[in-house]
């Protein structure tokens, strides 16, 4: 750690060009409280001092990576320029478009491999993510000059609902865009394992199209409560069936069930535990009771789980909180706030 932080206090001209891209990632996507916060100097200013929030786990596996290469005297090597990744593109696309690429997982893998980016190293996953997005901004600023001559072949979901709140979990638990969750590898997965959750049998090329459209045509309403209200919040989802067995968090958030039809309930609570197993004992929405009795195999609970010393340990800021998620998604038996 001492080594990096030299590193980069220095200058970002000396370190490698990926080194100082690393780091301000870390900065930009810091998002779920799973660990101390990782204080990086970057030109003098601490990372703790810059952004006060910590990374999630998946930024620690890459600083662990990127501090024992260092430590060991390798060199890290360097991103790829606008012309390699235009190169790569026009080489592995198949006539297809930008987006294209980020649906399905042979044009994805390609490209990388072409850029020399394939592996599952945690330097690689990196490098991947941030190479599709430089595409992704090539292709925006009309800079890519590649041509689409095929249009896609890729089906979208039957419903768009399951793309809908999986891509909503990601969002809300990494506070990041649909293009950031589109490129990085580690994001892709569990997308999927989200979208797994809630019909076992959707497909991952499927699901990110239907994301992609969610995206073109807006669909995803903005939850602004959501934006402003981090807290050091926790967004874990979980099997209804499986309610009995889990270790339940007993703390303050939001609760949220879901089958692949849409969202069923969503409620708030002091202690998420135990509002949970009244659901199980006896739900007093009858409607829900119903569907828990009936659908229980079918049904998953997302939770938004925050700090006892959280302003969310207040009731009023928990019933603003569930009143935006009502608002924007529309729950089958809630009434309207």
């Amino acid at each position: 750690m001492n080594k990096l932080s030299a590193c980069i206090r220095r200058s970002p001209t000396e370190a490698s060009a990926q080194l100082w891209e690393f780091c301000q990632w870390i900065c930009i996507n810091a998002s779920i409280s799973l660990f101390d916060r990782l204080a990086l100097a970057t030109n003098g200013i601490s990372f703790a001092n810059h952004l006060n929030r910590r990374i999630d786990i998946q930024g620690v596996l890459f600083a662990s990576c990127l501090i024992a290469t260092l430590a060991r005297g390798e060199s890290l090597e360097p991103p790829r320029t606008d012309d390699q990744i235009r190169a790569a593109f026009r080489t592995t696309h198949q006539g297809f478009s930008s987006d294209e690429l980020l649906v399905r997982d042979d044009l994805f893998n390609d490209f990388m491999v072409a850029l020399g980016w394939d592996g599952t190293s945690p330097d690689k996953l990196m490098a991947q993510a941030r190479s599709a997005k430089r595409l992704l901004t090539l292709r925006k600023t009309g800079k890519l000059g590649v041509v689409s001559t095929k249009r896609s072949r890729t089906p979208e979901l039957a419903d768009t609902i399951i793309a809908e709140m999986a891509i909503r979990t990601l969002l809300n638990r990494h506070r990041c865009s649909i293009d950031d969750v589109l490129c990085a590898p580690h994001l892709r997965d569990q997308l999927q394992s989200e979208a797994l959750k809630l019909d076992p049998t959707a497909n991952a090329d499927a699901v990110r199209k239907s994301v992609l459209k969610l995206r073109k045509v807006r669909q995803l309403r903005p939850e602004l409560v959501l934006q402003v209200a981090d807290w050091d919040r926790e967004v874990r989802t979980i099997a209804y069936s499986t309610i009995d067995s889990t270790s339940l968090p007993a703390k303050p958030g939001v609760y949220l069930f879901r089958c692949p039809d849409g969202y069923l309930y969503i409620g708030e609570a002091s202690n998420l535990a135990d509002r949970l197993r009244q659901h199980v004992a006896g739900s007093h929405n009858s409607a829900l009771a119903s569907a828990l009795e009936y659908q229980g195999g079918d049904i998953t609970v997302e939770l938004h789980v925050f700090p006892r010393s959280s302003p969310a340990s207040r009731v009023s800021v928990r019933r603003a909180y569930e009143s935006e998620l009502i608002r924007s998604r529309h729950p089958t038996f809630n009434l309207r706030p």
